[in-house]
């Protein structure tokens, strides 16, 4: 039987984080891993989806480029793409392994549960080994949800992880889901030449991650241009012989389909962690902790498996919270500042979706500010040929900012300095007053800004 202080389960973004934050903290960690270091956002999320979408981006910006005066001839190598992917994966992978190692975090590599009050059961390839700890940290994550009649079989049904390493481009793509996994793999797919139609259940497109109706517009007229056919209300109902049946209204309708991508959201995975014998439970599925992550008496639980957002950086975040409780509290030292923050969102569809803090369709309801500014009326949106979308910023009754929405270029980066300022409690004042740098897209938050202020520059 061996012996740790803390023992995390799961080496995704929240686990590594936190055992990793332990080990500076001078904790004894163990952190058990059943796959992969990284977890689902490395292995088969939010990186190898980037990397697909910078490695199409050529294919996605021809017309751009076009009107530019310079035409695209690209030749896509799916195998060489693959080996790309692998590649990021894998350095990425032992970078991890590298700041594991470095802050003295004994990796173990294997299946835990909890076995009961301080103690944990591993199954590894040579049989079990029992840990004890002062403290048991549950991030093991979430994995796709599989409807019923569509099981993942990897040819023609697939999950998105078979889609992420490209086993083939279809000429007839149907995407089950139109929240964010399915918009950003249907771009990606579109990009590489299959005919993409994107069915969803519901009557818009990323449903529940606040995106306004605006920029809801905004981004069904750019899919539609870019060749990606929308289906809402349109619920999966089996598969046929040629595609897969859906429900529209009373009426069946068959799309066909030579691959059918099921993208209809993640469920967390609390099954098999021996909740009960440590008197932890769990609610739909997430893990019910307090506002410290507690689960029970010396289990904490956080990322996916506690529910919220379910993002990478949400987890890294709360990683990080834990293990500066932990750590802290185990070597008797003050706890530093910190909250739970504003969370943004990045969804990396063409154009790009950011988001965060009080959606803009709730703002008018809450006696709250709204100002927009079109992506149309800047002058490095033009000098790139990308003009589609806007910067909405949401305001209290004194100014402070409290939400922002960008859909366009770079949203994914411009949403960093929204979030900031939300998290800062800054007001548009404040933005106007910070010199933004000409010609650049931050540009846009500061003419949002000034709307807000009520002395636009370049809008109307």
């Amino acid at each position: 039987m061996d012996t740790a202080e803390v023992v995390v389960i799961g080496g995704g973004p929240g686990g590594y984080v936190a055992a990793r934050r332990l080990g500076q903290l001078g904790v004894e960690t163990v952190l058990v891993e059943r796959e992969h270091l990284g977890g689902t956002c490395l292995n088969e999320g939010c990186i190898p989806t980037k990397a697909l979408y910078a490695a199409t981006s050529p294919l996605g910006r021809k017309e751009a480029f076009a009107r530019l005066g310079v035409s695209l001839h690209p030749v896509v190598d799916l195998g060489r793409m693959r080996d790309w992917l692998g590649e990021v994966v894998g350095k990425l992978r032992t970078g991890i392994a590298q700041l594991l190692s470095a802050a003295k975090v004994e990796v173990v590599p294997g299946e835990g549960a909890l076995a009961g009050p301080g103690r944990v059961r591993v199954r590894t390839a040579d049989g079990e080994r029992e840990l004890r700890a002062r403290a048991v940290v549950l991030a093991t994550g979430s994995s796709p949800i599989e409807l019923p009649g569509f099981p993942f079989d990897g040819e023609r049904v697939w999950s998105s992880t078979d889609a992420l390493w490209v086993p083939r481009v279809p000429e007839r793509l149907v995407v089950v889901g139109g929240g964010v996994i399915g918009l950003e793999l249907a771009t990606v797919y579109r990009r590489l030449g299959s005919e993409v139609v994107v069915a969803e259940a519901l009557d818009r497109l990323l449903p529940g991650v606040g995106l306004s109706r605006r920029g809801e517009s905004v981004l069904r007229r750019t899919l539609a241009a870019q060749g990606i056919g929308v289906r809402l209300g349109a619920r999966a109902e089996r598969l046929t012989p040629e595609g897969i049946a859906v429900r529209v209204g009373g009426a069946e309708e068959e799309l066909p389909a030579e691959a059918i991508l099921v993208a209809v959201g993640r469920r967390p995975r609390p099954d098999g962690l021996g909740l009960e014998g440590v008197g932890a439970r769990a609610e739909r599925g997430f893990v019910v902790t307090d506002n410290r992550f507690q689960a029970a008496p010396g289990v904490y639980a956080i990322g996916d498996l506690r529910g919220g957002w379910l993002l990478a950086h949400k987890a890294s975040h709360e990683g990080l919270r834990v293990a500066e409780e932990l750590g802290r509290a185990l070597r008797s030292l003050p706890l530093p500042p910190g909250g739970e923050g504003a969370i943004p969102q990045a969804i990396f569809t063409h154009p790009e979706v950011g988001l965060v803090g009080v959606p803009v369709d709730e703002a008018a309801a809450r006696g709250l500010a709204v100002a927009r500014f079109p992506f149309a009326a800047l002058g490095r949106a033009w000098a790139e040929g990308e003009t589609e979308g806007h910067v909405q910023l949401v305001a209290d009754g004194e100014g402070r900012l409290v939400g922002a929405e960008v859909v366009g270029p770079h949203a994914s980066d411009l949403i960093a300095e929204a979030t900031l300022a939300i998290q800062a409690g800054l007001t548009a004042e404040d933005l106007v007053e910070t010199v933004h740098a000409h010609p650049t897209f931050p540009e846009g938050l500061w003419e949002a800004a000034l709307s807000l202020l009520g002395r636009p520059l370049h809008s109307a």
